[in-house]
Parts: structure tokens; C-alpha cells; sequence
């Protein structure tokens, strides 16, 4: 066994892809962890699959239980499709980039720098190169998400009679929110894509791990006096 074949052997993270029934090819990334017990797959929003693994499991382990899992993934990436939000990577003509549960034709203009205004329904690009593109909406969303969602939650945090200690905004990879041991809330800016029913609903959920630090029943129960339906609304989540 070589250098290379050792460091694979030892990685804790490893890249294949899997090739569906219908020939469809999901990209896949095996993460071996030591701390865990059971196999976890957990859907990524640009259509890729992760799957974690006890530390003792290879790259075949993984591969088997993805494709022991391959209706439920197409299913999940069925739905993703059909409710996401997301936007392209880089500018096209004719493109279209979504803002509070809509989807808005983008303009590109020329410029040193990257950036990305919003005015009479209609999104324009500034920047350097197409590329930027995806970037410049991230900074869009982050100072949109600054300007709208305080008013939001201090609206929320009245009428539950739940308040933060700080409120943050950053991009989260895989969570909508979070609720610290402090009662610091931080909302995902790419929730500036959904729609305002959505949004609430992230708001309520953080608001009520201000009094339960867990996903018990009686969180639950607090979430619905506020959202009855947010069984729904977090399905359309994706």
C-alpha cells in the first residue's frame, strides 16, 4: 500500500457517486466519524448526499446503504425540486433570481466590483464577471435579511412574549436557525428567498427554544398556538 492509498484509507471524508435504476447520478460524500453508532444520510441543497457513518464503515458500507435508500433520496430530491428556491450559480441572460417567495428577471451590468440591487421588481448584477454572481446574491440576501427580519421578530417576540438576547444573521449550510443556551437567535439569510409564511414560521421555532431547549412535545405544542400548520410550512422548507 502506497502514501496515497494509506491517507485514503485513514481520510475521514470520501467523494463517489451514485448512479440511480433510471441512470440518474447523485454525487455522494462518505463521512466516517467515531462519536456515532448508526448510518445518517442528510440531503444537501444543491442535490448532493451525505452519509454518515460509524468510523469502522468504508466507502462501500455507504454506497450499499445509499442505494438501499435510493427511492426515499429521488423522492426527497423530487420535493427539493418542486419547492426550492434556489438560484444559478452564474449569470445567464434571461436568468431569474427569487426574493421573498417570488422569482424576479436579473439585468448584468459591468463593474470592478460584485454586487446585486433590487428595485421595481427587478434585480440587477453588478460585477466583473458572470461568475459573481452567485456570491453577490449571498451579500444581498445577508444585508436584506439585516433590513427586514429584525421588524419581523420583534413582532413575533410581542405577541409570544418570547425575547432574544441578540439576534445574528449569517448563510447556515443546513439549518434554517438557531437558538443558543443564551437566547441568541441567528436566522439563515437565505430565508429571504422564501415567502413571509415561511420566514414566521423559522422566527416562531427559534422564539420557542427560547423557553424549551429541545424538540419535545411541549415544544411542539408551543410552536402550534402560533403556527398551526407548521407541519406544512416546514416541508415547503427545502
Amino acid at each position: 500500500m502506497n502514501l496515497l492509498q494509506r491517507r485514503n484509507k485513514l481520510s475521514a471524508e470520501t467523494l463517489f457517486v451514485h448512479r440511480c435504476r433510471d441512470g440518474t447520478q447523485i454525487p455522494c460524500r462518505h463521512l466516517r466519524k467515531k462519536r456515532i453508532k448508526n448510518l445518517y444520510l442528510r440531503i444537501q441543497r444543491d442535490g448532493s448526499v451525505d452519509v454518515s457513518t460509524p468510523w469502522r464503515y468504508g466507502v462501500k458500507d455507504a454506497a450499499l446503504f445509499v442505494s438501499e435508500k435510493e427511492a426515499w433520496i429521488q423522492e426527497r430530491l423530487s420535493h427539493a425540486k418542486s419547492h426550492g428556491r434556489s438560484n444559478p450559480a452564474t449569470f445567464r441572460p434571461g436568468c431569474e433570481a427569487w426574493y421573498l417567495g417570488k422569482k424576479y428577471p436579473v439585468a448584468y451590468e459591468k463593474s470592478p466590483q460584485s454586487r446585486v440591487a433590487f428595485k421595481n421588481g427587478l434585480f440587477l448584477f453588478r460585477g466583473p464577471a458572470h461568475e459573481n454572481f452567485e456570491g453577490a446574491m449571498e451579500r444581498f440576501y445577508l444585508r436584506s435579511a439585516k433590513e427586514i427580519l429584525p421588524g419581523c421578530i420583534e413582532r413575533w417576540s410581542e405577541t409570544m412574549g418570547l425575547s432574544p438576547s441578540q439576534v445574528k444573521f449569517r448563510r447556515f449550510k443546513s439549518r434554517w436557525g438557531s437558538c443558543s443556551r443564551n437566547d441568541v437567535i441567528t436566522l439563515n439569510s437565505a430565508l429571504m428567498r422564501y415567502e413571509q409564511p415561511l420566514i414566521d414560521y423559522v422566527i416562531i421555532h427559534e422564539l420557542a427554544h427560547i423557553r424549551y431547549k429541545h424538540h419535545r412535545k411541549e415544544f411542539w405544542e408551543l410552536v402550534a398556538d402560533y403556527a398551526p400548520n407548521y407541519r406544512e410550512l416546514r416541508r415547503r422548507l427545502v
